[in-house]
């Protein structure tokens, strides 16, 4: 898989959603999810913060889920930027992290939510919707 995947037809009604994550593993299976989830459309599946940064303001996503940990710039910053510079795009943190374990600051971030890697799926995308409807 591109580590740099970008969908260019977006239909008007569904979630225009970026995933940034440094786990190819994990890319592969939220491409996956998003293709499988109706409502719901990828805009970018990147490992590069500096490549979601540039997607953020040409593909202006109303979705952003963002992985706590990655080596280049963390989870929290690259939050802190979209928020800056996007702030109408909600933003998911996830983290395979233990709830009780998650690094000083996420509770406080600026996220719109916060997920476990496990329990993302169709399930817990649709459980946004009315989040992000009034967003």
């Amino acid at each position: 898989m591109d580590s740099q995947q970008v969908t260019s037809e977006v239909p008007e009604s569904d979630v225009r959603t970026l995933v940034v994550d440094d786990s190819e593993a994990f890319l592969e299976v939220a491409a996956d999810v998003l293709g499988a989830t109706p409502g719901f459309v990828s805009v970018g599946v990147v490992s590069s913060p500096d490549a979601a940064l540039g997607l953020l303001v040409s593909r202006e996503p109303g979705l952003a889920i963002i992985d706590v940990h990655m080596p280049q710039m963390d989870g929290l910053e690259l939050t802190r930027r979209f928020k800056e510079l996007r702030p109408e795009t909600a933003v998911a943190l996830i983290s395979a992290d233990d709830p009780e374990h998650l690094p000083p600051g996420v509770r406080d971030s600026k996220a719109d939510a916060v997920i476990d890697k496990r329990h993302f799926g169709p399930r817990w995308l649709r459980s946004l919707l009315p989040r992000l409807a009034s967003h």
